[in-house]
């Protein structure tokens, strides 16, 4: 599996919930990439503007319903928008069979969540 990981305009310093989150969000979003999708290349992307910072993890895989997905067992997408909603982030998912998925997460980096639910 290849992993191509970009990066643009990061700042130096994110405060710890919300880059353990991501780390958590980013975490479970390659696993599943990896396990799921049948793609031999997973693509992430990190970046910030003054306000907030976005992930994207892509791959061109098989794709998945999400509606499907969100009555299945499995609870990584569960967990994933969940973690997000404990530091008033975003989650979204673009997936189409044969033609694959796009995770984005975004977090406002002035989020004064004061749980470190997220972080575990």
């Amino acid at each position: 599996m290849e992993i191509v990981f970009k990066t643009e305009d990061l700042p130096g310093i994110v405060p710890p919930d919300i880059s353990l989150c991501l780390f958590r969000v980013l975490q479970e979003a390659l696993y599943n990439g990896v396990k799921h999708s049948g793609a031999q290349r997973l693509e992430v992307q990190m970046w910030a503007t003054p306000s907030e910072i976005h992930l994207t993890v892509s791959d061109s895989g098989a794709g998945f319903e999400l509606e499907a997905a969100k009555n299945g067992r499995g609870l990584g997408l569960v967990s994933m928008k969940e973690r997000l909603q404990l530091v008033k982030g975003t989650f979204s998912i673009d997936s189409q069979l044969l033609k694959g998925t796009t995770i984005h997460a975004c977090v406002p980096l002035n989020s004064e969540s004061k749980s470190s639910a997220a972080a575990g």
